[in-house]
């Protein structure tokens, strides 16, 4: 009877929805990728309900944030881009992430946008690169708001072309995000019913209620990788190499 009891509780556990939340932080470099990608690979085995990806970004790599996007479109897991804590941000690339999910969200107190692009740097690209390169991002952009409406069409070109950014009311109220949550169990509560496009054609209506949560944390290895490919800290590093150097040399 005891054996029987058990069963039935493992059982009816397993029967509940999951989401597999993750918190990307940081530029978009490729341990970024690595850590989206195996996430995405756990929901995937894990047969989740939704993946709910918080984001808070100052942007990075356009090559990476490609692929990320790439990734995420292809899952077979309803990805919910939510950009949090308070004061986050989704700026340049994490902008175009944010608006690949297959629904996405802001806390109240966050922004948007800023997505023209720069060299690594941090200069404007010569004339007509940034100009290839930001027509190449706003048809990408184009494919991924499309269904939103004409008003989040033109405010994501205009964060390409003029650099705008927005508060999360503003995104809203341009429909190109779809929720303002205080936290992850607010925005779980929201998603309930919420019916995503999936990119083979497909429609799906989330059921969140009573949702069980696993957290998926970036591993000391990508965590490594994401601090030593920061740019920041690589210049630091460089200099420190250069210091050194110099000071083999005059001794």
């Amino acid at each position: 009877m005891i054996a029987l009891t058990v069963f039935q509780f493992v059982h009816a556990q397993s029967n509940e929805p999951l989401a597999i939340i993750m918190t990307a932080e940081g530029p978009i470099v490729p341990p970024m990728y690595e850590y989206i990608k195996r996430g995405l690979e756990v929901a995937d085995q894990r047969n989740a309900e939704v993946v709910i990806l918080q984001l808070n970004t100052p942007g990075g790599s356009v090559e990476t944030m490609l692929e990320i996007i790439q990734v995420m479109r292809a899952s077979k897991v309803p990805v919910v881009v939510y950009v949090s804590p308070n004061d986050a941000i989704a700026g340049s690339a994490g902008a175009l992430i944010t608006m690949a999910g297959h629904a996405s969200a802001m806390d109240p107190k966050t922004a948007i946008g800023a997505a023209s692009p720069i060299d690594s740097s941090g200069s404007d690209i010569q004339s007509t690169l940034q100009t290839k390169i930001k027509e190449i991002l706003k048809a990408r952009v184009r494919t991924l708001v499309e269904g939103r409406g004409a008003p989040a069409t033109k405010l994501a070109e205009a964060m390409i072309e003029d650099a705008k950014a927005v508060t999360a009311k503003e995104a809203l109220e341009a429909k190109l995000i779809d929720f303002i949550s205080d936290d992850t169990e607010d925005l779980l509560q929201s998603l309930n019913g919420f019916t995503v496009q999936m990119d083979d054609g497909g429609r799906h209506t989330l059921n969140t209620e009573n949702i069980r949560t696993q957290d998926v944390n970036i591993s000391f290895i990508e965590q490594l990788l994401l601090m030593l490919t920061d740019p920041n800290i690589a210049f630091l590093l460089l200099a420190i190499g250069v210091q050194g150097i110099l000071i083999e040399i005059s001794s």
